[in-house]
């Protein structure tokens, strides 16, 4: 069972002399203070090590960062800073009460994908030989010893919820008012909400017009646009068109860089220009955009059409919105596995499909067994379109490809990083959805 975090604080005073024991004025000597140990943990992909078992006391965490990518340390109430590989730092977690605790790793995803640790705090104090940097006896630190039944029902449970309902729906495609000039005028409205990831998972997260992703916007090449941005949080935000190249530099989109300030709480922003030449892009904000854009502050802006090869019956076109920090964790358009949306093709049909990685780290995508034809880079057609079944998209990065249905059957289609997919019970979320090929 594991018990709430009792350790308080200690208050050590040392001895005077530094030889251990002080004077509280009636000429008794009081006993030395007990100096508290020190345990190392070392995080890495994605599993925390460090020793399992360790006796009460005044205790101090020396943990270190040896993986790839950004991870923290929660310890009860005590959280270490966001350390990027090769950093450490040393938390004082005062007196350790026994019992049964758990240490995670609460960056989004992590905790998952199996950077959970269980300690157990023996005895009534005293020290040992579990200091200093001892892994104690759990080599393989943060998964959990499940049998393979265990193991099957949970990915069984997670699999037949597909595709489960949830509240909200974003990247959805926005009409525009027209104005008497013909300009096309897309009115964005910035705000935190509630959103729910998977079901019943609600978290934070910044919505233009309570969507996330935000609302897809799609005009043809020579129209007028306007774009006003209503901001209603309180924090500054701002709004950069990336990848689109047909702007003035006043609607870049960086405060006191290429416009005056950032648009500030409370404030409306607005800007203006023909949209020139075709584009696959997004748009998210930049000012506090490692806050925001993670948590949801991001949008697909396209411009005309791809040219598409010949031969190829393609009867839709979708966003695919690649995200992995924040509140709103490893997902889809916003939403994680099973609440992911699925594709349904017949045989023979083929869908154009806009990858967008607005994330922090690249995302391997996977189709299995049905071919994706990559026709553009960064909305750019590729002269010489190539098939592959993975695809490698890097964060700020577009690809565009035509899915073909070749084969019936219900195929998975996820990111190829498999703690973005699976957890370590076996169940499965997050970056995972599937194709539907009927006959």
């Amino acid at each position: 069972v594991v018990v709430a975090f009792l350790a308080g604080m200690a208050s050590v005073r040392a001895g005077g002399d530094g030889t251990g024991g002080t004077d509280d004025g009636t000429g008794t000597t009081a006993p030395p203070a007990e100096q508290p140990q020190v345990y190392t943990y070392v995080l890495n992909e994605f599993r925390i090590e460090g020793p399992t078992e360790i006796p009460a006391g005044p205790a101090i965490f020396e943990v270190r960062n040896d993986g790839a990518i950004a991870h923290n340390f929660k310890f009860g109430d005590i959280q270490s800073s966001d350390l990027n590989n090769g950093q450490s730092e040393r938390l004082d977690v005062g007196v350790l009460q026994p019992g049964t605790y758990v240490i995670t790793c609460e960056v989004p995803g992590h905790k998952e994908a199996g950077m959970t640790l269980e300690i157990t705090v023996t005895g009534e104090g005293g020290h040992d030989d579990h200091g200093g940097g001892d892994t104690g006896g759990n080599a393989g630190g943060g998964f959990v010893s499940l049998t393979w039944q265990q193991v099957e029902e949970n990915m069984k449970n997670s699999v037949v919820k597909f595709p489960a309902e949830t509240a909200g729906e974003g990247a959805q495609l926005m009409e525009p008012t027209i104005l008497p000039d013909g300009t096309k005028e897309f009115r964005l409205v910035v705000e935190e909400i509630d959103w729910e990831v998977e079901p019943g998972k609600i978290v934070k997260g910044f919505a233009y017009n309570r969507q996330i992703p935000g609302p897809t916007i799609k005009v043809d090449v020579g129209d007028r646009v306007k774009i006003v941005v209503e901001n209603r949080l309180d924090d500054i935000t701002s709004w950069h068109p990336h990848g689109l190249r047909q702007h003035p530099i006043e609607a870049d989109g960086v405060g006191f860089i290429t416009q005056k300030t950032p648009i500030r709480p409370g404030e409306t922003w607005e800007v203006t220009f023909t949209a020139t030449e075709q584009s696959v892009a997004m748009y998210h904000g930049h000012d506090m955009g490692l806050h925001q854009v993670p948590n949801g502050l991001a949008g697909a802006f396209i411009v005309g059409d791809l040219p598409i090869p010949e031969g190829w019956n393609v009867v839709g076109e979708e966003v695919m919105m690649l995200n992995d920090g924040g509140n709103i964790g490893f997902t889809l358009n916003g939403k994680s596995f099973p609440a992911t949306k699925p594709y349904v093709l017949k045989q023979g049909q083929a869908l154009m499909v806009h990858y967008m990685n607005e994330g922090l780290m690249h995302h391997p995508m996977h189709l299995h067994n049905n071919r994706q034809l990559v026709i553009a880079k960064d909305g750019f057609p590729l002269e010489s379109p190539y098939f592959v079944d993975t695809l490698d998209v890097a964060p700020g990065e577009r690809y565009t490809v035509l899915v073909l249905a070749e084969l019936p059957g219900t195929w998975v289609w996820h990111c190829h990083i498999f703690s973005h997919v699976e957890r370590s019970d076996g169940s499965m979320f997050g970056m995972l959805t599937a194709l539907i090929v009927e006959e």
